[in-house]
């Protein structure tokens, strides 16, 4: 775990789930590429750290001999962070092969520096002014049983789904939709965090973004049933995807003392930033309590 002691100035945004793939009609990331990429121009332009939480790579359904050589202009957005220092990767279940060092050192040398760390969490300690607060990144998919080093998941992804996507041209992640099981898991992480004190928790893995547990929000996707939490603490946070089948990306941003749900959307061709949740990391800490 990369553990970072972060001041007032610094900035991060924190993407997750682009599920690079081939190209082809099984690829959720090739209609999100452009927002991707003109998103993380503007990051790194504007002193931003990249943290990168996990399923960058789709590995499931492709070999990465078959993705890599596709994602060129992706890697070389996000390898410009690396210049200073301010690009952390974290694996998840889909890119789980990054774990072994040997396998990512001898398969991204040609797109990153040297040596590229890739972790399974970065803490980020902040001091909000309000107090200290941690916040805890990882991918996600740690404890789920559908998903974490789960071989038939796997090879149905692979062999079923796959080949069901390229035939039907289909991308099932709409921003609109949801789903039990995703729920389910979102509650856990949320009840996971939610014992812990001065802790946020930052996932993706369930495409669905998540601010604050939905305590500020007013949209109904975004918060939990009312009879699991008793007090809604506004412990947990989703980034969402970078693969949505309109080809927006989500993500969080913690800056300026605040941390942000955002939306990176394209209209004719250009591509543009919306903040759809907000909050003060100060005023937030005084409802962890």
């Amino acid at each position: 775990m990369a553990v970072l002691a972060v001041s007032s100035a610094d900035k991060f945004i924190i993407l997750s789930d682009q599920h690079k793939g081939n190209g082809d009609n099984a690829d959720d990331f090739r209609k999100s590429e452009m927002n991707y990429i003109n998103a993380l121009t503007q990051y790194r332009q504007d002193g931003y750290t990249f943290i990168n939480l996990g399923d960058s790579e789709e590995l499931w359904k492709y070999k990465p001999a078959d993705v890599l050589p596709k994602c060129i202009d992706a890697f070389k957005a996000e390898a410009t962070f690396q210049d200073s220092g301010r690009y952390y990767k974290i694996f998840g279940n889909h890119d789980v092969m990054w774990k072994t060092s040997m396998d990512a050192t001898s398969l991204l040398k040609p797109y990153f520096s040297l040596p590229l760390h890739i972790w399974e969490a970065v803490l980020l300690k902040i001091n909000t002014g309000g107090g200290p607060l941690n916040i805890f990144l990882t991918h996600g998919h740690q404890g789920d049983a559908m998903s974490d080093n789960n071989a038939l998941s796997t090879w149905l992804v692979a062999h079923i789904w796959a080949p069901l996507q390229r035939y039907l041209k289909i991308n099932v992640n709409a921003p609109s939709s949801d789903g039990y099981l995703r729920n389910k898991h979102n509650r856990i992480m949320y009840q996971w965090s939610s014992y812990r004190k001065n802790l946020l928790l930052v996932t993706g893995h369930t495409h669905q973004p998540v601010f604050a547990s939905g305590k500020y929000s007013e949209h109904p996707a975004n918060k939990f049933d009312k009879d699991d939490l008793h007090p809604l603490k506004p412990s947990y946070f989703n980034t969402g995807c970078c693969c949505f089948n309109d080809g927006d990306i989500t993500g969080i941003e913690i800056a300026d003392g605040a941390i942000r749900l955002v939306k990176w959307y394209d209209e004719e061709k250009q591509t543009f930033r919306k903040v759809l949740e907000e909050k003060a990391l100060a005023d937030l800490m005084g409802d962890l309590d």
